[in-house]
């Protein structure tokens, strides 16, 4: 069997996207031996992941909701769309504040995508302690599980998502329930409308941010975590929403920072780091959701980052020309980015100003000094623009 891990698919091109014939995957695509992995809303096939994706009709259907409880709603506003929420249970809207503005749709835009959340009893029995995430992939939706604690379904034409979550996981995992009852629909909804993906991460400083891109196993993540001990916020680790009409205009889709186990040693975390999976053996994960914000989830492009060699002497910017910027931004192409439709167009814009080659991001101290230069003098040209 091989080593390693190669892409596969995500949950966004197992969906439509107004084009002929993309109706997901087969099984008897992926590796024979491999099972799956759901990183944020990249899948990956690795051999040592026991996680499962099934492609067979629904999981689950719904659950009674708590008693007496009282129908909210709340309409969220972003730079380019709006999401209404109705829910039976105030934390709910609770956990979405801390991802958006509340507010009302601006006139002459889509329709609000639509979420409806109902908060439900514990089943009963002593909850599982596995947090196991399920995941069933349509042509037209996706839909997905945890442990008989959660279940969502994304149903991508109508721009919906219908769901439940029990009112412990609330309690107890604020930041999961965050991320895959919020963050991945909306992410995943998202990227049909008014923004396109691409895999990268992203770090910023009042306001500006740096992307960073690099193949898989570039040190993106280990990257973005050393920027986020030194201070700085964090867009995301492995993937972006880019405005297709504003390619400067970034929005975090999961805002996620997930390592390797090697990488706390590296960066000289003492803290023990919660696997990111319950049943992922390999990958850790940082919690950002305690500092979640609306704030922190928008930010604009002053410069791109491409890596180089990781251990290619000490940390160095090297500015590119178009045609080696566009070259070196292809080694970082995932599926989803061409599902989205625009990365060649995002990859054109970028080109032309703030291009950079990083080479020695292994050297972290280094590197990440060099991030946050291109963000500060980044954070001087947005101020005297709006000035």
């Amino acid at each position: 069997m091989q080593s390693g891990y190669h892409h596969v698919q995500s949950i966004f091109p197992a969906v439509r996207h107004g084009r002929k014939g993309r109706t997901g995957f087969p099984a008897r695509q992926l590796p024979r031996g491999y099972n799956i992995r759901l990183n944020g809303f990249r899948i990956t096939a690795q051999s040592q992941v026991p996680i499962q994706l099934e492609l067979k009709p629904r999981i689950l259907s719904t659950r009674p909701s708590l008693k007496s409880a009282q129908r909210r709603m709340a309409c969220y506003v972003l730079p380019r769309d709006s999401i209404r929420i109705g829910t039976n249970d105030p934390r709910v809207l609770a956990l979405a504040d801390r991802l958006w503005e509340r507010g009302e749709p601006r006139k002459h835009r889509l329709a609000p995508l639509d979420f409806a959340i109902n908060v439900t009893e514990e089943p009963r029995g002593a909850p599982s302690e596995s947090l196991f995430e399920k995941w069933t992939v349509g042509a037209q939706d996706v839909e997905f599980s945890v442990a008989g604690r959660m279940y969502g379904r994304i149903e991508c034409d109508r721009g919906r998502l219908e769901g439940w979550v029990t009112s412990g996981l609330i309690q107890e995992h604020p930041g999961l329930v965050t991320r895959l009852m919020l963050e991945t629909p909306a992410a995943v909804l998202l990227a049909r409308r008014g923004y396109g993906v691409l895999h990268a991460g992203a770090v910023t400083a009042a306001g500006s941010a740096v992307v960073i891109r690099g193949a898989p196993g570039a040190g993106k993540s280990t990257l973005v975590a050393a920027a986020h001990q030194a201070g700085l916020e964090v867009l995301g680790d492995e993937t972006v929403l880019v405005a297709r009409d504003d390619t400067d205009e970034l929005l975090a889709a999961v805002r996620d920072l997930t390592l390797l186990p090697d990488s706390p040693r590296l960066l000289g975390m003492e803290t023990p780091l919660a696997p990111a999976n319950s049943r992922e053996d390999d990958k850790l994960r940082i919690d950002l959701f305690s500092s979640s914000s609306p704030s922190a989830r928008t930010a604009r492009r002053v410069a791109t980052v491409l890596l180089g060699h990781r251990n290619g002497g000490p940390a160095r910017l090297e500015p590119l020309d178009p045609t080696t910027f566009l070259e070196e931004f292809r080694t970082g192409a995932i599926p989803q980015e061409d599902w989205s439709g625009t990365p060649g167009g995002i990859a054109a814009s970028w080109a032309r100003r703030g291009a950079f080659r990083l080479s020695g991001p292994g050297y972290l101290s280094g590197a990440v000094a060099l991030l946050a230069g291109l963000l500060g003098a980044g954070a001087d040209r947005l101020a005297e623009s709006r000035s």
